[in-house]
């Protein structure tokens, strides 16, 4: 193909222009409002809980780094010791 007539199909949805089709996407929710608002409702709570989650991973994150560092951390002897010299103090 010659560059004459290569086609420009960034603005082509199966043959419907860019325009042409979002004229059609806005008669057809219009045609239905109800329907409409209640697919919206669906797409805007899906995008909610995926911004949440991104917002909470840092903090979930460093809570399974403080968990697993508490829950494998046993006493050790120096614990022990630290311990019966605790309970011998009276003050």
């Amino acid at each position: 193909m010659s560059k004459e007539k290569e086609r420009d199909d960034s603005d082509d949805f199966g043959g419907i222009s860019f325009g042409r089709m979002i004229l059609t996407l806005a008669v057809v929710a219009l045609g239905r409002p109800w329907e409409t608002v209640k697919e919206l409702f669906r797409w805007v709570r899906r995008l909610g809980r995926r911004m949440l989650r991104l917002a909470l991973a840092p903090f979930r994150l460093a809570t399974l780094i403080v968990w697993s560092r508490l829950a494998g951390r046993r006493p050790t002897f120096e614990d022990h010791l630290h311990r019966v010299d605790e309970e011998k103090d009276p003050s």
